[in-house]
């Protein structure tokens, strides 16, 4: 019997390079050795898409995002209110794997930065453990999800040939600048920066193990020299379902 795919999200982080010949970095988490899915795998933060990700409240805690713009990006979705909450679950579970979290503050001049993220500490634990108290958190904090700096950029869904699936949705976005990833030591077991092209060269070299979402998206980043060029090119981009 053919297992049905589960609606997820990842969240592809991007920052420039800081290397003389430019280019742009990715954010890498190796996967537990003991994970039911992809065990040891280099992936991009993401993961399941909750009930909790879009309920009603949910659109007042999204900066520049509503649940009808939403609809306008992601148009094949049921209920069609689980659009926004692809938006929502990659960067929940971004925070969750990664403990960074793109939100802005309640001073509303930028992203949070490292000082304000050590505040959330304990929340990224506590969503861990119940992915429904996000958005109390959020609102204890005075904080909204930057899902304006979110962009659509691939759909994948896992073969049939696999007991564990997934209808997954990814985005780029720009990493903020204020904060360092961590991994969980739950999920992730690491977290590393590395440009496309390296982290390519160490696949092929069997020192990165990748599942074809994961190489294909790095294979197009390699083409981009900043992150303004990789997040201009989702402009009036046609999104197709790939499966691997």
């Amino acid at each position: 019997m053919v297992t049905r795919p589960r609606d997820a999200a990842t969240l592809i982080l991007l920052r420039d390079s800081d290397r003389p010949d430019g280019g742009i970095e990715v954010l890498l988490l190796q996967r537990h050795a003991q994970s039911a899915f992809l065990p040891g795998a280099h992936v991009f933060p993401g993961g399941v898409v909750e009930e909790s990700d879009f309920l009603p409240e949910m659109e007042a805690v999204c900066r520049g995002l509503s649940f009808d713009e939403a609809r306008r990006i992601i148009e094949d979705v049921l209920p069609s209110e689980k659009s926004l909450g692809f938006f929502v679950a990659a960067i929940r579970e971004a925070f969750e794997e990664s403990g960074i979290l793109l939100a802005y503050g309640n001073c509303e001049r930028g992203l949070v930065d490292e000082v304000q993220i050590v505040r959330s500490g304990g929340y990224r634990r506590e969503v861990h453990a119940n992915p429904s108290i996000f958005v109390s958190r959020l609102g204890d904090e005075g904080l909204k999800l930057a899902t304006d700096r979110l962009f659509y950029f691939a759909h994948w869904i896992t073969p049939e040939v696999l007991p564990i699936r997934f209808d997954a949705r990814f985005f780029v976005a720009a990493a903020p600048p204020g904060q360092a990833a961590s991994y969980d030591g739950q999920e992730a077991v690491e977290a590393r920066w590395v440009s496309p092209q390296d982290a390519l060269e160490q696949h092929q070299e069997g020192r990165l193990k990748f599942a074809p979402p994961t190489f294909h998206s790095l294979k197009e980043l390699a083409e981009f020299r900043s992150v303004d060029e990789a997040i201009a090119s989702t402009s009036g981009k046609k999104i197709g379902t790939r499966y691997g």
